[in-house]
C-alpha cells in the first residue's frame, strides 16, 4: 500500500533528499499500476469512471512540474496518497466474514471426505486414483506424504475452530496479490492463514479453494512444515521427488487436483518419469531452477515485507543491490513500502514465468521470443545453442524477456534482478538453502 509522508519523509521530501524522492516516485509508479488494473477490470461504467479520473490525477501529479518545487514534494506525495486511498477503499468493498464461513468449511469437507477419508480404504471406488495421485507426485514417499496430507487436514479444522473473524484463525486480508486465494503465517497453536475476498464469497471454485488451503496449510504443520521450492504450474512439481517433493507445498496441492480431477490435463507416467532429475532436457531443467528462484525471491520478498525497519535493518546482501533505498532507520514506513512494491514486482515476474514456454530447434540462427495471442511467451532457442551455452547465459536471455513482458518498475534490469536473486538466496534460512541446493545440483 503507498504510504501516507509521515514527518520524517515529509521534511526529506521538502529537503530534496535524492533517495527518499526517488523511492516515492517508484512506489507511486508501482499503485498507479496495479490500481489500474483492477479499476479497468471493472464493468464499464460510471464507477470506473471515476477510479480511472482518481488514477488520472495521480498520474498527472506524478509527470507534472512539481518535480521542480521542492517545497511542494511533500504535500503532493501526501495528496496522491489521499487519491490511491479513495480508489482502493472504493475496490474493497464488502466482504464476507471467515468466521462461520461456508466457502472455507466446504473446502476442508472436501478435502476430508475425498482424499483422506479414502486414503485406506481399498472398498471406496476412488481408493486406487488416489493412491496413484500420491505415488506420482511424490514416489518411494508416498505412504508419508498420504500421513502428512492427513495431519494437514485436522490442522485446517483446528483454525477453521479458532477462527474469530479477526486475528486468529483464517484472516481475511484485502492486500493480497491478485490471483491468491491464501497465504500462510506461522506455525502450530499461533499459525494463522491469510485468505483473500475469492475465498471467502464463493468467487474461487471450492476444488481450487480446497487446493489453496492444503497447500498453505501444509506451511503451518509444526513437524515438518513445507516450504515454496517451486509451484506447480507448468507442471514443475512433478520435477521433484523423494524427500525434495515432501518439502513442497505445490506438491501436496497438484495431488488434490489429480484427485479431483481439476486444471489438468496431467502428464502421463511416462512423462513424469522423463521430468525427474538428471533425465530431463536441460532447457526443461534449467526452466524449472527460473521458476524455483523467482518463486524463492516471491517468498523471500514477503518475508522482508514484515520486517520491523524501526528496529532491524535490511539484510545485507538484498540491501547492496537496492541501492536508491534509503537505508536510515527514520525512513522505516518508506523501505516498508519499498519492500511491499519490490514483493509485487516478484510475482509479476512470476506471473510471466508462468505463461513462459521454451522449445529447442535446430533451425533457428540464435533465440527469439514471441508473445502469442492466448498471452504465452514462446521462448525459441537454437538446439546447439541450448546444449552448450553457460546456464548463467540461458537464464540471462529467459530473465530478459520476462523482465520485458513484467514491466516491473524493479528491479530496474536483469542484471538487477540476477544480483537480487543470488543475494536473497544467500539470505534464505539455512534447511531451505541447504534443500535448494540440492535441487539445483540435480539439474545439469
Amino acid at each position: 500500500m503507498f504510504p501516507f509522508p509521515d514527518e520524517a519523509t515529509r521534511k526529506a521530501l521538502d529537503l530534496g533528499r535524492r533517495e527518499v524522492f526517488q523511492t516515492y516516485r517508484v512506489l507511486m509508479a508501482c499503485e498507479l499500476q496495479r490500481l489500474r488494473r483492477e479499476a479497468g477490470a471493472l464493468p464499464a461504467g460510471r464507477r470506473r469512471d471515476q477510479l480511472t479520473a482518481r488514477l488520472d490525477r495521480v498520474a498527472a501529479l506524478a509527470s507534472g512540474t512539481w518535480m521542480e518545487q521542492i517545497s511542494v514534494r511533500g504535500a503532493t506525495v501526501q495528496q496522491a496518497a489521499a487519491l490511491f486511498k479513495e480508489v482502493q477503499d472504493s475496490l474493497d468493498g464488502v466482504v464476507p466474514s471467515a468466521a462461520g464461513n461456508a466457502c472455507l468449511s466446504a473446502a476442508v469437507d472436501e478435502l476430508k471426505s475425498k482424499i483422506v477419508d479414502v486414503m485406506n480404504d481399498a472398498r471406496n471406488p476412488t481408493h486406487t486414483a488416489v493412491n496413484t495421485a500420491f505415488a506420482r507426485l511424490f514416489g518411494s514417499t508416498s505412504s508419508v506424504a498420504k500421513a502428512r496430507f492427513a495431519q494437514t487436514v485436522t490442522a485446517l479444522q483446528e483454525l477453521l475452530k479458532r477462527t474469530d473473524g479477526r486475528r486468529s484463525g483464517f484472516v481475511y486480508n484485502p492486500s493480497l496479490p491478485d490471483g491468491m486465494g491464501a497465504l500462510a503465517s506461522g506455525q502450530g497453536d499461533t499459525a494463522i492463514i491469510n485468505v483473500g475476498r475469492s475465498a471467502l464469497d464463493g468467487t474461487m471454485p471450492l476444488g481450487e479453494l480446497a487446493a489453496t488451503l492444503l497447500h498453505e496449510g501444509t506451511h503451518v504443520l509444526v513437524d515438518n512444515p513445507t516450504v515454496d521450492i517451486v509451484y506447480r504450474h507448468r507442471n514443475a512439481a512433478y520435477y521433484l521427488q523423494g524427500q525434495i517433493a515432501l518439502h513442497n507445498a505445490a506438491n501436496f496441492e497438484q495431488t488434490v487436483y489429480e484427485v479431483l480431477g481439476q486444471r489438468g490435463p496431467f502428464p502421463t507416467d511416462v512423462e513424469v518419469a522423463a521430468m525427474r532429475g538428471r533425465a530431463a532436457p536441460r532447457m526443461d531443467s534449467l526452466h524449472t531452477v527460473l521458476a524455483s528462484r523467482i518463486t524463492r525471491a516471491w517468498v523471500r520478498s514477503y518475508d522482508f515485507t514484515c520486517l520491523d525497519f524501526t528496529r532491524v535493518d535490511l539484510p545485507k546482501p538484498v540491501a547492496l543491490v537496492l541501492t536508491d533505498l534509503p537505508q536510515d532507520r527514520a525512513y522505516a514506513p518508506l523501505v516498508k513500502a519499498y519492500m511491499e512494491a519490490l514483493h509485487g514486482a516478484m510475482l509479476a515476474l512470476m506471473r510471466a514465468e508462468e505463461r513462459l514456454v521454451v522449445r529447442t530447434e535446430p533451425k533457428v540462427l540464435n533465440h527469439s521470443t514471441v508473445v502469442n495471442v492466448d498471452g504465452t511467451i514462446r521462448f525459441t532457442i537454437n538446439s546447439d545453442l541450448a546444449a552448450q551455452a553457460p546456464m548463467a547465459q540461458l537464464l540471462h536471455w529467459m530473465l530478459d524477456e520476462l523482465v520485458a513482458e513484467a514491466k516491473c518498475q524493479i528491479p530496474k534490469d536483469t542484471t538487477q534482478l540476477l544480483a537480487l536473486i543470488l543475494g536473497i538466496e544467500n539470505y534464505d534460512r539455512d534447511n531451505v538453502h541447504n534443500v535448494l541446493n540440492d535441487f539445483y545440483s540435480s539439474f545439469h
